[in-house]
């Protein structure tokens, strides 16, 4: 299940951008720059733009749905499922770095000054 979400995520992804890049603006768009001028009317005068923005708005709803599916599948792991062990060796490298990190006691005689503060 979750392979196949990834598949189309990705190809979802995919066909996002080039809906988006394709679509012209002001400045022409990189639906101009494969073959001129003349590249709407392969959808009819206005046709390709109408066309690319519901592809657009469709690949968008899309790409936000699988992304939440992706989200719920990929949710907390269990302990049966192998996220014992980790959470394990987790939590021992974090208590040998923890006893390392505590302070050596100073020998007797010897204090720890506070840091002098800036006065104006």
């Amino acid at each position: 299940m979750y392979t196949l979400l990834l598949i189309i995520h990705v190809l979802v992804c995919i066909s996002l951008i080039i809906s988006v890049l394709l679509q012209s603006s002001k400045g022409g768009g990189l639906g101009g720059a494969f073959g001129g001028g003349s590249s709407d009317t392969l959808f009819g005068g206005q046709g390709a733009s109408s066309f690319l923005k519901k592809a657009t708005k469709v690949l968008g709803v899309t790409f936000m749905v699988v992304t939440i599916l992706l989200a719920l599948t990929t949710g907390p792991q269990k302990k049966g499922k192998g996220g014992g062990e980790v959470s394990k060796e987790l939590q021992k490298a974090i208590d040998e770095t923890s006893q390392k990190e505590k302070p050596t006691p100073l020998p007797e005689g010897f204090e720890v000054l506070p840091e002098p503060t800036e006065k104006e």
